[in-house]
Order: structure tokens, then sequence, then C-alpha cells
């Protein structure tokens, strides 16, 4: 599967775009992916009005110490697990104040992975002020696309939730006019 740099700026765009139409804010807290969500999300101009933090959290211990996530649950669960990057994603947006957030913790390979959790295996989170979701895919391809993929995924998640809020939005108004 080859996804273009072309397709990653397009869905960041459209994220820009929805975000900037409901005046929300985002943060990532990145480690498989090693900050390309958030180079996506900052060559777009004016990005700063919307997107303020970005982690870059690839060990456990920076996972732990910039982002909150319990030892317990990395030792317990593994950095690649829903339960982690739910914690990264509330940790994200608890840390620096954004109106969601999102996380992705993953196994890019070549190396690293196991019977249980193969190489191609990422775990997603997102959160926003209704609470966390997560996602676990297996992607396969080389490592960058494995990242590329992942970096694809997300944005389209970013994109259903968005479009969620404003249906909501919409049915309120709808509802109460």
């Amino acid at each position: 599967m080859d996804i273009s740099e072309s397709v990653l700026n397009t869905l960041a765009e459209k994220v820009a775009t929805l975000l900037s139409e409901r005046k929300l804010t985002i943060s990532t807290a990145e480690s498989c992916t090693g900050g390309w969500v958030g180079k996506e999300l900052t060559g777009i101009p004016g990005s700063s009005k919307w997107y303020g933090t970005g982690f870059i959290t690839y060990s456990n211990q920076a996972k732990h110490n910039l982002l909150n996530v319990p030892k317990e649950s990395l030792i317990n669960h593994g950095a690649v697990s829903k339960v982690v990057v739910e914690e990264m994603a509330k940790g994200a947006k608890e840390q620096s104040k954004s109106d969601l957030s999102i996380a992705v913790s993953g196994i890019a390979g070549p190396t690293g992975g196991t019977e249980d959790k193969p190489v191609g295996s990422v775990c997603f989170a997102y959160s926003d002020n209704k609470g966390t979701k997560s996602f676990e895919k297996i992607f396969s391809g080389s490592r960058d696309e494995v990242r590329r993929a992942s970096v694809k995924f997300i944005f389209e998640e970013i994109i259903n939730n968005l479009n969620i809020i404003l249906s909501s939005a919409l049915n309120w108004e709808r509802n109460n006019s």
C-alpha cells in the first residue's frame, strides 16, 4: 500500500479546515510515527491557531515522564496497547490544555514484533470532551509504509470524529429552535 505525501497533505488540510471551523485545538502524542502527524499539521499555514503541542514519546520513560502514563500500564500492557495509547492521549490533552488529542504507538518494523503483537501492529487513541476511544490495526509493508498508513488512519479518525461533533451540534440546533 503506497500512500503518497499528497494524500496525507489532503487529509491534514481537511483536519485543519474542520478544526478551524469548529474553533477547536488539537495536540498529538506520537511514538512510532515520530512526529509525522505533527509534521503534516504544521505544514499548513496558520496551524498555530489550532495546533499547539506535539509530544514525541518514543521511549516508555518519555511516555511516563511527559504524558503521565503509569509505569504499571507500560509494564502490564506494553507500549503498544489500547490502554497505553488512551493514557497517552489523555496526558497530551491535559498537558497541552487542547480540546482534543490523538496518540499513536506501534511496531513499525522490520523487527520488534512478537506473536501477540506482530510487526505492523499499531494502536491509536482519540480523546475529546466526550471521552477517549482507541483502535488497533495491523498494517503490512515496510517500516515507512506502516508509518504512513498510521498517519493516514489517524487523520481519517480525526475527520470522522469532527464530523460527528458537527452532526451532533446541527441536531441540537434543529431540536432546540
